[in-house]
């Protein structure tokens, strides 16, 4: 069997909780960073899809092109070793908190990246960590336009702040209630918690080695109201990180 190839953006969360699934499994496969803008050609080729929407990440393993991040999660879980993630008997829940998630996801990325927009150490430090520290200055503006390209693309200059604030307040709230102090969302861990996990970096970022964001990112990521409001959640998200997420099984490029 081939040595699996994932592209991804590090600082992703779709990114993120694949990634997660796959360390968790123990694979063994090698990390590609993506470059917003600049990436997205070569990927169309690799992947021949030439029109329509293209995103990371993307898993590349013996011949199959898998480009959803739970499409990546549940490959990993039929190839790889260690508990499922998708007990059959939880699919429809998982499936649930999977949802809610990617709204968290979603609604978070309308408020981040606004911010990215405007913090040039936040921009700076979204480049690849392979670009040489001196680089980093005048690569600068290719930060610049991989964030407004990104805006363009998910069209993030039509969503409402306050709206989207309060979804994902209705979201937490949703959360709260499940948990009730539980270690996790349903009876073993899944990939649900993997997800809300990971959807949570984007009120405030984990701090693991697995995501080392400098302090424009992290401030770029962070919602300060809803971190406050919501400390419960995100103390439970760093103990299951802590408890949960293993080293990366890859040498990362």
């Amino acid at each position: 069997m081939s040595r699996p190839i994932f592209v991804a953006a590090w600082f992703s969360p779709w990114s993120e909780r694949a990634r997660f699934a796959l360390d968790h499994h123990r694979i063994n496969y090698r990390e590609e960073a993506y470059v917003p803008l600049l990436g997205e050609p070569l990927l169309r080729l690799r992947t021949r899809v030439f029109r329509g929407p293209l995103s990371v990440p993307v898993l590349f393993h013996d011949g199959r092109v898998i480009r959803d991040s739970v499409e990546i999660a549940q490959y990993a879980d039929s190839v790889g070793t260690g508990a499922p993630l998708f007990p059959a008997s939880a699919s429809a829940e998982i499936a649930r908190y999977v949802e809610l998630a990617t709204g968290l996801m979603e609604a978070s990325r309308a408020l981040s990246m606004p911010r990215m927009a405007q913090n040039e150490a936040a921009q700076r430090e979204s480049l690849p960590s392979f670009m040489p520290a001196p680089l980093r200055s005048v690569l600068l503006p290719l930060a610049g336009m991989g964030t407004a390209y990104i805006a363009r693309k998910y069209r993030l200059d039509s969503h409402n702040p306050n709206e989207a604030r309060a979804a994902i307040r209705r979201g937490l709230e949703r959360l709260q209630a499940d948990l009730r102090g539980r270690d996790t969302l349903l009876s073993d861990f899944t990939f649900a918690d993997i997800a809300i996990a990971v959807a949570l970096t984007m009120v405030r970022p984990v701090e693991h080695p697995v995501l080392p964001l400098g302090p424009g990112m992290r401030a770029a990521f962070t919602e300060p109201a809803l971190a406050e409001e919501f400390g419960d959640l995100l103390a439970w998200r760093d103990k299951l990180y802590a408890e949960r997420r293993s080293a990366p099984g890859t040498a990362r490029a």
